[in-house]
This record gives structure tokens, sequence and C-alpha cells, in this order.
């Protein structure tokens, strides 16, 4: 008969092989090399992916003459006049941010937000009649799963398992800077995510709304362990970890046992890091997940130098950007929480005076249409995008203003009839904004090279937003 306590270890066993526990931490890298190449001190890159197609042309909205098409191609969607917040660009005239985005309005004056214009997946420089005679587009145009993928990982097309992401090339980089330390310095708390994928460094994985703690061990085996089986059982973690990790077991049980070691350092390193730099709470509404993303990102910015981190990487996301209908009343409540959050991260950045060393950029699947479908808008192509931090060169629009025009518009990709569909063609290729942050970053040109494989097709290599 067997061992009824051997039975509950291989439960447990079982169970320890299915972590990401309550602590979140789902993967780790490996060890790196101190004093690589372009580790020029302390910084931190944050990713923040508007998931399902952001309408960015209802944030940043043109000025002067310019206003009068976009409002009538956007017809009932069109920010009115009174509901935007002006700003200028010294070469290209007058802008607004829409009301609802003080804070972006607030960054640019102070010259530390920048505005990317027109941004997209190119595979090379793309015109109306490239598209037209679907000369070297990208992989399907217009599909969420397609384009998230394309943006992640600054593809033209979906390359299988040896598409890793232009983040995981940033991530492998800052493995090398930061030297002999247990824990990943890259991290997603949006899930699983193309842009940290990396064959040279894993990332670990958080969940905003769980703790990071300890993993002393279960208390919560003894919901299925009877009382008088766990003393000789054993309640250390440590100890089912030595157990598991003795050469007469199999391979698989060793494996699973390293790997619960290594995330049981990895979480030890982060609760202590965590614990001696406190941070006040950020201030938002308890419903809003991306400002909840973002405290748990500046609480392991505030805790980089505890960690021993020279570099780090963080991936969070937003939803619910997929405005096809009700976008007069969806669009507001994302922008509130989306300004809501900005503010309160790049508050507390300032607060512990890591403004110069921190930036955040953001990254949508696609732009949204131009035009109205009657209740929203469709899945667009092009789109705009923000970068801020005191690192960027701030207070300007990089990249140039699309056309909004409804009639012979160049920049349209327009329908098959030949009529206007409002689909931006992008003139800013995410090759190009990813290889401007990577080299903030310190990645070596080669690296960048075998990263965006497509940046060779574009002249302009570095779009100049990043002051140093």
């Amino acid at each position: 008969m067997r061992n009824p306590v051997d039975k509950q270890k291989r439960r447990l066993l079982k169970a320890l092989s299915c972590l990401p526990l309550g602590t979140g931490v789902s993967m780790l890298a490996g060890n790196g090399r101190a004093h690589a190449m372009g580790c020029d001190g302390p910084k931190s890159l944050v990713c923040i992916f508007l998931a399902g197609g952001a309408d960015s042309f209802n944030m940043f909205v043109p000025g002067g003459s310019r206003y009068s098409d976009y409002q009538a191609s956007r017809n009932e969607l069109a920010v009115p006049e009174s509901d935007l917040l002006e700003v200028t660009d010294a070469q290209q005239g007058s802008f607004a941010f829409h009301s609802l985005l003080p804070s972006f309005e607030a960054l640019y004056k102070e010259q530390r937000l920048a505005v990317i214009s027109n941004t997209g997946t190119l595979i090379q420089p793309t015109s109306k009649s490239d598209y037209l005679g679907t000369v070297s587009l990208p992989q399907s145009l217009f599909a969420h799963n397609t384009q998230q993928k394309l943006w992640q990982t600054g593809a033209g097309i979906v390359n299988g398992s040896t598409a890793f992401g232009w983040g995981g090339t940033i991530a492998a980089h800052a493995k090398n800077c930061n030297g002999n330390i247990p824990v990943s310095s890259s991290f997603s708390m949006g899930g699983n995510t193309d842009w940290l994928a990396s064959a040279a460094a894993n990332y670990v994985s958080l969940n905003a709304d769980v703790a990071v703690e300890r993993m002393y061990g279960y208390d919560n085996i003894s919901d299925w362990i009877p009382p008088d089986r766990l003393p000789p059982m054993g309640r250390s973690l440590e100890a089912l970890i030595a157990q598991g990790q003795d050469s007469g077991n199999t391979l698989m049980s060793r494996a699973i046992a390293n790997s619960v070691g290594r995330a049981s350092d990895a979480t030890s390193s982060l609760f202590t890091a965590i614990r001696a730099n406190p941070l006040p709470q950020m201030q938002y509404g308890g419903r809003n997940k991306l400002a909840k993303q973002l405290h748990l990102v500046a609480k392991l910015i505030a805790s980089r130098e505890q960690l021993g981190m020279q570099k780090q990487v963080f991936f969070v996301q937003m939803g619910g950007w997929d405005t096809h209908s009700d976008q007069q009343i969806r669009l507001p409540l994302l922008m509130k929480d989306f300004n809501e959050a900005i503010s309160a991260f790049q508050q507390t950045i300032d607060g512990i005076n890591l403004s110069p060393t921190v930036t955040s950029f953001t990254a949508s699947d696609f732009g949204r249409t131009l035009s109205s479908n009657g209740n929203g808008t469709d899945h667009g192509w092009g789109g705009h995008n923000f970068v801020f931090g005191d690192a960027v060169a701030g207070g300007q629009v990089f990249g140039e203003t699309p056309d909004y025009s409804a009639t012979n518009n160049q920049d349209d990709a327009g329908e098959e009839d030949g009529s206007f569909a409002g689909r931006i063609i992008p003139k800013i290729s995410v090759n190009q904004y990813a290889a401007t942050l990577s080299r903030w970053m310190g990645v070596a040109e080669t690296d960048l090279e075998n990263a965006l494989p497509d940046l060779q097709n574009f002249a302009e290599k570095d779009l100049g937003f990043m002051r140093s």
C-alpha cells in the first residue's frame, strides 16, 4: 500500500511545478556580466501598451488650418475646439491635447514629453501606390493579434518561435549590465508579452493585484494534509526543494525543484528590496488597473539600487481601446484613466528624484480610422505615440504630420473602390521608434541590426527624441 504522505508530497510537487503561485513570479533570467559595453549608469524603460488599437487621433489633434480638415474627416467624432489644450511645435505649428489629458499637456510644456507622429508597422517606406500594389506590406494589416506581435517584435511578418521582441533585446543588454543577481531585471505586469521574449534573457511576470511575498512555504497545505502528518513531512519550502534536488530523483523533479528554488530566491530579494524602499501610495482611483501596474513599476524602480540593477525594462498593458462602437462614451473614460495613471506615476518618479533615468513610452496595435463607422472607428494603421521623462527632448512633434483631409489624401490607404477610408499610412516605422529607445538604453548597433533587420530600409535610424 502506498504511503499517504508520499502521495501528498507528489501532489505538492505537482503544485510547485505550476508556478507562478501567489508571488506572481513565473520566469527568471540567469546571471549576467557586470561592466558590459553600454552600461552607462542606471536607466529604466517602461513600455505602456494600449491593447485594442487606441484612437490617438483624438488624443492629439492638429491646430490651425489643419483642424478644419480633421473636423471634416472625423465628423461627429471630432473633438470640439473648446475641449482642446493648445500646444505648439516650433517647426510644425499648433496642436492640442484632449482636455482629458492635462498631464500630457503639462509634460509637453515642461519639455518632458514628445509626440511621435504617425507611427506604425512598416517593412520599408510605403506610399499609397505601394499599398494599392501590395508592395512589401506587413503581414495581416488591421488584425489585432498579428499587429500586436509585429509591433512588439519589430518585424514585418510573424516568424514563429524565432521572432523575439525588441524589448527582449534591451532585456538581454540589461542582464549583461546587472552582474550576478538572483532576479531578472525585466518585468511584465501586463501578462505574457512578445515584447520581452528573448533567447538570452527571461522576464519576471508579476501580478499587480498580488503583493510580492517571501515563499517560506505553503500555509494552506494544512487544508488538505492532516495536521498529524505535517511534522514528519516538514513545513519548510527549503526542505521540499532540497528533497526535490536529491540526485536520486528524476531530471524533471530536480528541474522543478531548481525552478522553485530560483523563484524562492527571487521573491525573497524582491520582497526585501521593496520593503526597504517604501513609496507613498500613488493617488488614483481603485479601479485604475494601469495605475496599479505602474505603482508596482515605481516600487521596483525605487528599489533598483537595492536589487543591484543598473538597467530595468518594464511592460504594462491597458486594454479596452477597440472602440468600434460607443466611442463617444468609451474613449473619454479610457483617456481619463490613462491620464490619471500617467500623472500619478510620473509624480511618483519625480518625487524619488529618478526622472532623469526613467523613460516611458506608449504603443498600440495600430491607429484607428479617421472616418466614423456611425458609432465608433474601425481598425486603422498609423497613429501617434508619446514618450516622456526627463531624458526626452520634449515639447516637440517628431515626424511628419499626416494629411487629415477626406479628399485626395495620399496618406490614406483607401477602400478597395478608391473611396476615403481614413486608414493613415505610417511615415515612421516601429523599427525607428524601437532603435531610438534601444540606443538610449545602451544596446549596441550590431544587436540592433539583429533585432530590427528592417531598420536598414530606413534612412533615418535614430529619430532624435532622446537627449542622452
